[in-house]
């Protein structure tokens, strides 16, 4: 019995090895079959690419259009607004809202202790609750049950709303980032047009109730000398900058390196900070007062020799803050030249608002010149020299493609406006010319 036992052991042992071995054959294999079909792909992908057909030759007519040519360069917002400071320790509860228009002595906001955490959170609560039913009857309604919009505020909040829903929240946020802008202007129009007592509401009058009691609790405990009320009319705002930014215009005037302390203020870690709902600290700046007609901003743009062509006091120019922020006639107040970069102080129109929670931007473009004429999109030009004064531009006479010079008067890195050289006959808006010139040799006859 041992011995056989004993030989039935390798016999066992050797099939184990063969199945094994048989699966890694069957392994290798796919392995090998997956390699060739991928080189197999590889090469096909290659030939294919090398092999298409050559891109279709397209033409355009040369049309006119407004090219604005513009300059890279930062820009900090002098802050001239009123501050208030608060006069202890506590919760700062806002009275009005941001960007509410006060005249001198409206209550803006009140300080509490700290222990009453809890009630200024149901107070906050109870005034949220109000002013939803608020919006409500105003007009805001459910768009189950209501089909159509019932007045023209309940459209625009309803489309504003609509894009919120619609905006990514994942890779390129900027169309978030306008669907949260266009819902915040549409509030705001909202709240000022909209809301109007439309009668009695046993709903809203409860809740303004128990908002107005809630109130009333909190302003005991803040006493007399918790109340913050403003100084001066104007415009309010939560939105505070850390005192050490604050300059004004002779300390900009005086700065050594205008440029790195714009940089340092556009940081993320030296942003505003909204002093709503928040706990502050005594002698703490945290409601400011705008009351100023103009807001005021500093430049740095390159040294700019020529007499004729630099910047001087009384001119106005253009500024683009951001895409959704244009200042267009700004006014220079003030210019300090320097050997490399000139400081230029501007004076904004007064019926722009700019928020005070912008502080700096360091990638603002000045427009500094603006041209109209026959233009074409720089991608069509032909050999543009390195200044971007002349090019070449593959144009259709007769039916038939030729090359000719041209100058550049202008360029916006998108669309150049040309004109034909001295040499060339004029260009005319009807003229034909080549978008994509790499497709096509100079001779060919276009059909």
């Amino acid at each position: 019995m041992d011995k056989d036992n004993s030989s039935k052991e390798p016999n066992q042992l050797q099939k184990l090895r063969k199945r094994r071995n048989k699966r890694r054959r069957v392994a290798l294999m796919a392995m090998s079959v997956l390699v060739v079909i991928t080189v197999a792909l590889t090469i096909w992908s290659l030939v294919f690419i090398m092999a298409r057909r050559h891109e279709t030759t397209r033409l355009a007519f040369i049309t006119t259009r407004t090219v604005e040519e513009t300059i890279s360069c930062p820009v900090a917002f002098i802050d001239q607004h009123d501050k208030l400071l608060a006069p202890a320790d506590g919760i700062l509860v806002p009275l009005v809202e941001e960007g509410a228009r006060v005249a001198k002595g409206d209550r803006v906001a009140m300080i509490v202790p700290f222990h009453l955490e809890e009630d200024v959170e149901r107070f906050l609560s109870a005034n949220d609750a109000y002013h939803a039913r608020r919006i409500v009857l105003a007009g805001l309604s459910n768009s189950v049950e209501d089909v159509l919009p019932r007045t023209r505020s309940d459209s625009i909040m309803r489309e504003a709303i609509f894009s919120l829903s619609r905006a990514p929240i994942m890779g390129d946020l900027s169309a978030l980032k306008n669907a949260i802008e266009h819902m915040n202007l549409a509030l705001k129009a909202y709240r000022g047009e909209s809301l109007r007592e439309t009668g009695y509401d046993a709903e809203l009058t409860e809740r303004l109730r128990e908002r107005n009691q809630l109130l009333e609790q909190l302003e005991v405990s803040a006493g007399t000398d918790g109340i913050l009320t403003a100084l001066t009319p104007g415009t309010v705002s939560f939105i505070i900058s850390f005192p050490s930014d604050v300059m004004d215009e002779d300390s900009w005037r005086n700065i050594a390196d205008p440029r790195a302390e714009i940089e340092r203020l556009a940081n993320q870690s030296h942003q505003p900070i909204d002093s709503r709902q928040g706990r502050v600290s005594s002698n703490m700046p945290v409601v400011c007062i705008s009351n100023v007609a103009v807001n005021t901003m500093v430049t740095v743009i390159p040294h700019d020799p020529d007499e004729e062509t630099r910047l001087k006091r009384g001119m106005t120019v253009n500024l683009i803050v951001s895409p959704d922020l244009r200042l267009d006639r700004c006014r220079v107040s003030r210019v300090v030249r320097g050997d490399e970069d000139d400081r230029i102080f501007l004076k904004a129109p007064s019926d722009v608002e700019i928020s005070t929670s912008l502080i700096a931007v360091t990638d603002a473009q000045m427009i500094v010149k603006v041209s109209t004429g026959s233009a074409v999109p720089v991608r069509s030009l032909i050999g543009l020299s390195d200044d971007m004064t002349t090019a070449k531009l593959k144009k259709v006479k007769r039916g038939v493609t030729k090359t000719i010079e041209v100058d550049v008067l202008a360029c916006d890195g998108t669309y150049a406006i040309v004109q034909g050289s001295e040499y060339e006959e004029p260009l005319r808006e009807a003229d034909l010319y080549v978008v994509n010139p790499w497709t096509i040799d100079d001779g060919q006859l276009i059909d």
